[in-house]
């Protein structure tokens, strides 16, 4: 078995539905993100796989977890996380798109996806910053959200590993961030979620993204146009927020 930070393979089942199989170390289970789908059934009016049946068993030393749910047909945007062109989603799309997270971020659950000290830490980390990071409006997301996430031309949001509580904003973040290389469609992004991203957690938000590409470069010791558009951002939100 491959041993990876989060490995999982997918396939359909031949009762129509799909199977998922993941495997970590005993160190490295993590009850939110092994427990994200099945705990998704709290969420509701919101378009998703839904969970049917789990099974977990011991194999080489490792826990491993197999996942059943509903096999969802439609396309993904896009097979890569960051885009290289716009795709075409119509503006009924978009709208229940903010809707289902709007119905999202009302759901009662304890899962938490994203705490304040991971902002705080990161921004700083990233950025030398001395500002306030403190969120003020915290609410329930997917904390996965990209491009290879949502389906289209029927949306569909997939992979509920992360979701919980997050700053508002922090899903249309990765969204509009994933965008970088297509301006026009992230200043669609920015547009059309105008009600998540212009406010001071969504700023916030963004400006968290932003920090985890810089230090993602500064791990690996090779900066990206992605990394070096991040930088940039970041600094031009760090001005803002000031």
């Amino acid at each position: 078995m491959e041993r990876g930070s989060r490995p999982s393979v997918g396939a359909p089942t031949t009762r129509g539905t799909w199977a998922r199989i993941s495997w970590r170390p005993p160190s490295r289970v993590f009850a939110r993100e092994f427990s994200g789908l099945e705990a998704s059934v709290a969420v509701h009016d919101v378009p998703k796989p839904s969970f049917i049946q789990t099974v977990h068993w011991m194999n080489d030393g490792l826990v491993c977890r197999a996942e059943e749910m509903t096999l969802i047909g439609e396309p993904v945007v896009s097979t890569a996380y960051t885009l290289d062109k716009a795709p075409e989603l119509s503006g009924q799309w978009w709208e229940e798109l903010s809707a289902a997270l709007e119905r999202l971020a009302g759901t009662d659950t304890d899962r938490v996806s994203l705490v304040q000290e991971d902002i705080d830490c990161s921004i700083r980390e990233a950025f030398g910053a001395s500002i306030d990071t403190t969120v003020s409006q915290w609410v329930i997301g997917h904390g996965d959200l990209h491009w290879a996430n949502l389906t289209a031309p029927r949306l569909f949001l997939l992979d509920w590993d992360s979701w919980g509580l997050m700053p508002r904003g922090l899903d249309a973040a990765k969204l509009w961030e994933s965008a970088f290389r297509v301006p026009d469609f992230a200043e669609e992004i920015t547009e059309r979620l105008a009600s998540d991203l212009a406010c001071r957690d969504g700023k916030l938000s963004q400006l968290w993204v932003c920090a985890n590409r810089v230090l993602g470069a500064r791990r690996r010791g090779k900066a990206t146009d992605q990394t070096e558009h991040a930088s940039r951002l970041g600094k031009s939100l760090l001005a803002e927020l000031s």
